[in-house]
């Protein structure tokens, strides 16, 4: 049995994009643009989801609450 995947705030976006399709929907419900396939921000493959709470004014822990919610397997 493979255990969920455990977001952290040292979580590259873009890594965390390609996990699961419910991961863009999540962020873009959270106010996070960009993050669609075909119109990733390209600061999305160095950027974390401290990065992203921090430029997009949304709490980090809401963030990681709303992602580990998700329950997605590695």
């Amino acid at each position: 049995m493979t255990e969920p995947f455990l977001f952290t705030p040292r979580t590259n976006i873009q890594e965390a994009l390609e996990l699961d399709d419910r991961v863009i929907d999540a962020l873009r419900t959270l106010g996070l643009k960009c993050v669609l396939k075909d119109e990733m921000c390209v600061a999305a493959t160095v950027e974390t989801l401290a990065d992203a709470a921090l430029y997009h004014d949304i709490p980090l822990d809401r963030i990681l609450a709303t992602l580990n919610e998700l329950g997605i397997q590695r």
